[in-house]
């Protein structure tokens, strides 16, 4: 006779159905990111991974310890209900999975096979994510097959050591993508710099577009760039809130100045192999103009009066 159904029963079994799910495909979203970002292919963007990395580490903190939490919950109950055993939702729940991760490693080789068959380009970066992917599979399809063949659903020494080998993988790949990435201390340093640079590469707009072309001359001051009219803001530090040094220098050129709190080049190295590769910043694909190291950082402007003409009508 089937166990009656409870609400309680549906939404705990439905609850770690869905953090398990999330769980194992934000850890491997995490690892091909790390993978991608430690061996990037040639002409590849270097950070293009970071916002997987930092999304997939949020989820894994959130979903995971839910994930082992309900888990323990499941088996306490199944220890002091062995009748929920044949509880349809719990059956349903590991034939899904056998299926699901089954499905996973027979793609997982035909992938393999099919690139070896073409005698494409193996790279470590392509076995290193079919090796996980497979790794992955293989250990969710064990459990669950073992699960289903439980009779004894105390929280033993055996469940307890999967549960730390499992914790602490994601824990390693959490603590790498950290790195990989930085902290967040890290992160909003670069996202401060962005923004200064970004806002730098709107005044060098301003005053060649709009002073240079029309005008026929450089502005003495930052303030000649404010216009009501276009309801231009010259914009200002981000933290500190303070205008961004100016100078002009001559009648076709200026220096623009700001304080960096981290370093940029058009290139940087990777951890792992030690060749160089692209930037790790956004703004460095669209201008290389914008290097700067860690500190007060001046740029010189110079403008080209061929690429960049004066207004017949300008005064």
């Amino acid at each position: 006779m089937q166990p009656k159904t409870t609400a309680k029963d549906f939404f705990m079994y439905l609850g770690t159905i869905i953090s398990l799910y999330v769980s194992v495909v934000s850890f491997l979203m995490l690892v091909f990111a790390i993978i991608n970002k430690a061996l990037p292919l040639a002409g590849e963007y270097a950070a293009g991974p970071d916002q997987t990395i930092r999304s997939t580490i949020a989820a894994i903190i959130v979903f995971f310890p839910t994930f082992i939490y309900l888990l323990k919950l499941l088996s306490k109950d199944l220890q002091a209900h062995p009748e929920k055993r044949e509880y349809w939702m719990r059956k349903w729940m590991i034939f899904l999975t056998l299926f699901s991760t089954g499905l996973a490693m027979a793609v997982d080789l035909v992938t393999l096979v099919y690139r070896f068959l073409g005698a494409e380009d193996l790279t470590l970066r392509f076995f290193l994510k079919v090796f996980f992917v497979f790794a992955v599979a293989v250990t969710v399809f064990r459990t669950s097959l073992a699960d289903l063949r439980r009779t004894d659903f105390s929280y033993g020494r055996k469940e307890r050591t999967g549960t730390i080998i499992v914790s602490l993988v994601m824990l390693a790949a959490i603590v790498y993508g950290v790195i990989m990435i930085g902290s967040p201390a890290t992160q909003r340093a670069r996202m401060m710099d962005e923004t200064r640079v970004s806002d730098l590469n709107s005044i060098q707009s301003q005053i060649v577009y709009s002073q240079w072309e029309n005008k026929g001359v450089v502005p003495e001051t930052l303030d000649a760039l404010r216009e009501p009219i276009s309801n231009y803001i010259v914009p200002t530090d981000p933290e500190t809130k303070e205008s961004y040094e100016y100078k002009k220098i001559s009648k076709n050129s200026f220096e623009l100045c700001a304080t960096f709190k981290t370093e940029v080049g058009t290139t940087t190295i990777n951890s792992i192999t030690g060749k160089h590769i692209s930037s790790p910043y956004p703004y460095e694909l669209t201008n290389e103009n914008w290097q700067h190291g860690i500190g007060r950082t001046c740029f010189t402007r110079t403008i080209d009066e061929k690429l960049y003409p004066i207004n017949k009508t300008a005064k």
